[in-house]
């Protein structure tokens, strides 16, 4: 394999292209040294740790979502598809998208995400004093779904399958006795799909937002 200039962001350029492939679960040395044609100890030369190398890569997967951002949307639908977006780079980069959502990046990538929704919520009204603890539990709860999502994906077929068969095996079969609830809906639960859960967590989000904007009127 030819040799690359050895950069932090050559790195972490091998890195996402790594976990694109889903080949590995976790990103090592010894797995970005075998990507770029470098001895491991390369590696840490331009990161401290491996802390430090997994932020950065986190911090690129928000880059990559917010980039996917068309201009010019209202600030409800540009959230809302930097969202759509976060998921499925995510999903795209499991074993990294797994493990990220619940840190902070400290790199250009949050800060641009973090001015992003500050921005938005301020241009819909949402009181100064409220700002913060919005973003904040917008952040946390679509990191937190993305992050489902990209671990789903790292599980094996037949484990995975066996979670989604459930909702029409295990919970078809629930006794009406013991969960008359779960037996009432037990078709519609079934039905559901990860889209459809994503857009029912976004629309409960943005419908918090509104909420605060009326209260503050």
């Amino acid at each position: 394999m030819p040799r690359r200039t050895l950069t932090q962001e050559a790195i972490v350029d091998a890195a996402v292209a790594v976990a694109g492939r889903r080949e590995v679960e976790s990103i090592t040395g010894r797995v970005l040294g075998e990507e770029l044609g470098v001895d491991r100890s390369a590696i840490w030369r331009h990161f401290a740790d491996q802390d430090a190398l997994l932020r950065a890569i986190g911090d690129r997967l928000l880059q990559t979502a917010l980039a996917e951002v068309p201009e010019g949307l209202a600030p409800h639908d540009r959230m809302t598809a930097f969202a759509r977006a976060l998921v499925s780079v995510f999903a795209a980069h499991p074993a990294i998208g797994a493990v990220i959502g619940g840190r902070t990046t400290r790199g250009p990538g949050e800060f641009a995400v973090v001015e992003f929704t500050l921005t938005a919520l301020t241009e819909v009204g949402v009181p100064a004093d409220r700002i913060a603890a919005q973003q904040r539990m917008i952040a946390d709860t679509v990191l937190g779904y993305a992050s489902l999502r990209a671990h789903q994906e790292l599980l094996p077929p037949d484990l995975r399958r066996g979670d989604v068969q459930a909702w029409s095996g295990s919970y078809a079969a629930a006794s009406p006795q013991a969960h008359p609830a779960i037996a009432r809906h037990a078709l519609e639960l079934a039905q559901v799909s990860d889209d459809q859960v994503l857009e029912a967590l976004l629309e409960a989000l943005w419908a918090s937002v509104k909420t605060i904007v009326l209260e503050g009127e």
